[in-house]
């Protein structure tokens, strides 16, 4: 019982470190700035929308009836499930992230990607909504089902996502840490939208190689962190003090 509280507390004491702070702005500014797009075309303040069904091959000419009209939720498709694929991903690339460095500062590092779900669970640190698969190596939810790739040295996390709905966007790869396309910022790669069967890169593959397959990066900026700050995440997720 004092071995698990003590994990526990461990786990609990990342919340002050400052890259866990950077991290988080990253995580939130990217869920925010992933429905601007959805807002441009005509915002969530328009809570439904009122579908009419015309059905042909009834008498009186295809006019609808009361029964035909539906009442339908505005805030949903492919800007919707895309924007929660993308929150989930990254939340769970970050716990994987944290609950691994902190691992690695007990001296009991994780050494498969089996090992650090498994200890997500046990810690219960799954984002809400995610299930683990029997795989051990993936989880899912309503929207995705999510593939995690795991690296003990250096320390990485992958998490790759393919939508469930019809109407979600292509697979896209979130990877901890980042590849630093530029600075104060989260970047993603979203595969090519194309009818049939991605081609998924290999785990950690090189920016280039992930770009040549026809990947896109994706940026979006986060709040300033100062060069301090920065110097003292990267010395943390590096076991320094």
């Amino acid at each position: 019982m004092g071995k698990a509280k003590q994990k526990k507390s461990g786990f609990r004491g990342l919340l002050s470190s400052p890259s866990l702070v950077a991290l988080a702005a990253a995580v939130l500014v990217v869920f925010a700035l992933s429905l601007v797009s959805y807002v441009r075309r005509g915002g969530f303040w328009s809570p439904e929308v009122e579908a009419k069904v015309f059905m042909s091959g009834r008498r009186g000419g295809g006019k609808s009836s009361g029964g035909d009209t539906k009442r339908v939720f505005a805030f949903q498709g492919e800007v919707l499930s895309d924007a929660e694929r993308l929150r989930e991903a990254s939340a769970l690339s970050l716990a994987g992230m944290l609950l691994a460095a902190q691992r690695n500062l007990d001296r009991q590092p994780i050494t498969s990607v089996e090992g650090l779900l498994s200890s997500l669970r046990m810690d219960g640190a799954i984002p809400p909504g995610m299930q683990l698969d029997k795989s051990g190596t993936a989880a899912s939810s309503a929207y995705a089902i999510y593939y995690v790739r795991y690296r003990s040295s250096p320390l990485a996390v992958e998490v790759v996502s393919v939508g469930k709905e019809k109407l979600s966007g292509p697979p896209f790869l979130v990877r901890l840490p980042d590849d630093e396309f530029s600075q104060n910022a989260l970047t993603y790669y979203v595969a090519p939208k194309a009818e049939g069967s991605v081609t998924v890169p290999g785990a950690f593959a090189l920016p280039a190689q992930i770009i040549s397959m026809g990947w896109q990066p994706v940026t979006f900026k986060s709040n300033a962190v100062s060069a301090d700050d920065a110097e003292k995440g990267k010395q943390w997720l590096a076991g320094g003090k």
